[in-house]
């Protein structure tokens, strides 16, 4: 039996099947879209494909169970068949296993909200959080994405890739302003996240939305490499600097932790810079 190995992403489209292309291009787009529900026209429109090949594809799409209806708008949706697929990625994360109990208690110490995000391509993408039980919270939905250059997930995330990944997402990354505190100046945003290396946490001062701050650190695995990212955070009502400055002390503790855990032994990374897969 021939092995099913990935072929390099620069090689032939021998293997292109360009139906199964045009499928998981409408599963990505009704998954990232904020748009809960698409039409055939809508989604025929959004992808530049025919309407007669929208429908074909959902056809077998609806009968596998990736995609479900409306009944109220027969609008077309993500299934569950696409949910349950997702829990048992998240299931098998052993990271996640061994960071949420821990998570989970340093929620419940701040009272604050603490959320985990992991890298994919120039975002963060958010995949648990444990909610402040304070009136005032943040809102972070799970599997929203993230930007990377004014977030402390994201500038963490950023601040521990090799110098050659970062060099790659710097290339393709659009450094929006969102807030008056945003970082939009790359020679800034560099230094910025040599400090986080050495300090070991970030700081979000408002620099994606006015009025939340938050502190962030990573969880690095046995080879010293970022796996994910988590931050407590809550309104700048609440994150005064001396609060910030405590909450900065146990993130670092929670992520010193939670990465021996996964195995990291700092004295053995020192001076060795993360090792690529």
């Amino acid at each position: 039996m021939k092995s099913l190995r990935p072929t390099p992403s620069g090689s032939s489209g021998a293997y292109t099947v360009k139906a199964l292309v045009k499928a998981l291009r409408i599963l990505e787009c009704l998954a990232e879209d904020e748009q809960t529900t698409f039409t055939l026209t809508e989604l025929s429109r959004r992808l530049h494909l025919h309407v007669s090949t929208v429908h074909r594809l959902m056809v077998n799409l609806l009968r596998q169970g990736f995609v479900g209806v409306d009944p109220a708008t027969g609008g077309y949706h993500l299934g569950f068949r696409v949910l349950r697929m997702g829990l048992r990625v998240l299931d098998r994360l052993d990271y996640r296993r061994v960071a949420l109990p821990l998570l989970r208690e340093l929620n419940q110490q701040t009272q604050e909200t603490v959320h985990l995000a992991i890298l994919q391509g120039d975002r963060a993408i958010s995949i648990e959080k444990f909610d402040s039980p304070q009136p005032v919270g943040l809102d972070a939905r799970l599997g929203g994405q993230i930007p990377l250059h004014c977030t402390g997930v994201g500038k963490t995330l950023l601040a521990y890739q090799t110098d050659d990944a970062l060099g790659e997402i710097l290339h393709n990354l659009a450094l929006d302003r969102h807030t008056a505190h945003t970082i939009t100046a790359l020679p800034q945003l560099k230094k910025e996240l040599a400090r986080i290396r050495e300090q070991g946490y970030a700081f979000d001062q408002e620099e994606a939305v006015v009025g939340l701050r938050c502190v962030a650190a990573p969880l690095l695995d046995h080879l010293g490499r970022v796996v994910a990212a988590f931050s407590v955070a809550g309104p700048s009502t609440r994150m005064a600097p001396e609060r910030m400055q405590e909450l900065a002390r146990l993130v670092a503790e929670s992520s010193r932790e939670i990465s021996h855990r996964l195995g990291y032994n700092p004295a053995a990374s020192a001076g060795n810079p993360p090792q690529e897969d």
